[in-house]
């Protein structure tokens, strides 16, 4: 598949997704990086809480291979191998990144502020912020899925559960909106390398092979 026939017959995700990356664009413009936090931190409760830290496990890496394993086990080899390597990319990407760029997280850059929603065993207080793991493995889930699916309005539902993972992280403070925007970038770029480069090369391999005759 051509980069140009991904984009014609996922236009309701890519539309959606440059909704979103233009609402974090105008944040980043609008505000500093810590006001642009505070901004999105206005209102917690423990009901949002207990639904965000569930919600943040969807881009953990352990979920994601999880899911493409599943989903070769069950019969859902191409889609399950789409999975598996558009997070191995973004995971690849994500890690190289955070190896050079040593930006703080929301618990370090703001200690001395009077923030007061950092969470107990959840909230890290280290390094490497930029850019989102969970954000990028989310994402790029979101979008195979949404490239597989027949229906493309599925493609609102999963690019909209990215979105949460995405706020989730900023949520439970344990990154800048920057960060979650690189990282749904990240995750986005995966899928499509995936797609493009890979679709031939598995549905190859995945064919099944037509038994001789005589």
């Amino acid at each position: 598949m051509t980069l140009v026939s991904l984009f014609k017959t996922n236009r309701l995700f890519f539309f959606g997704f440059l909704l979103f990356f233009l609402a974090c664009v105008f944040v980043l413009l609008s505000y500093s990086k810590s006001d642009g936090f505070y901004l999105l931190n206005t209102y917690h409760s423990d009901f949002l809480t207990t639904l965000f830290i569930w919600l943040t496990y969807l881009g953990d890496g352990i979920f994601c291979v999880a899911a493409g394993v599943l989903l070769v086990l069950f019969k859902k080899r191409f889609l399950g191998l789409m999975v598996l390597s558009s997070y191995a990319i973004s995971g690849i990407i994500a890690q190289v990144l955070k190896s050079f760029i040593t930006e703080a997280r929301p618990a370090v850059l703001l200690r001395d502020s009077s923030y007061q929603y950092f969470i107990d065993d959840v909230t890290l207080h280290n390094l490497y912020s930029f850019p989102s793991g969970h954000a990028s493995s989310a994402f790029a889930l979101a979008a195979v899925f949404s490239f597989a699916a027949e229906n493309k309005n599925y493609s609102v539902a999963f690019l909209s559960l990215a979105i949460l993972v995405g706020y989730s992280r900023i949520y439970l403070a344990q990154h800048f909106i920057d960060d979650v925007l690189a990282g749904a970038m990240i995750g986005l770029f995966s899928a499509i390398i995936s797609w493009i480069f890979f679709e031939k090369l598995f549905n190859h391999v995945l064919r099944p092979k037509k038994k001789r005759t005589g």
